[in-house]
């Protein structure tokens, strides 16, 4: 059975509806899958420019820079198969 009971509260002279505790969890839920997907983006962009910045200091040609990013994919691919 869900629960589906919502709350009136009294604002200056309006009534509003206030979220259901399982609302509040959901949006609070929301919130915090954002928050993670700006840090793993931040962090993503990050390892990018890092990337680039070898890339140039190290005067890598394409070649070299797709073995770079070779490398990269499968450090990546192996982090995630740690979080699992």
């Amino acid at each position: 059975m869900r629960n589906i009971q919502t709350l009136q509260i009294k604002v200056g002279t309006e009534t509003v509806q206030a979220p259901t505790a399982h609302e509040g969890f959901l949006l609070a839920l929301n919130d915090a899958r954002l928050d993670e997907r700006k840090n793993v983006s931040a962090v993503f962009a990050a390892r990018l420019e890092a990337i680039a910045a070898f890339l140039v200091k190290n005067d890598i040609d394409g070649r070299g820079a797709v073995e770079t990013l070779r490398q990269e994919a499968d450090r990546i691919r192996n982090e995630s198969e740690e979080i699992h």
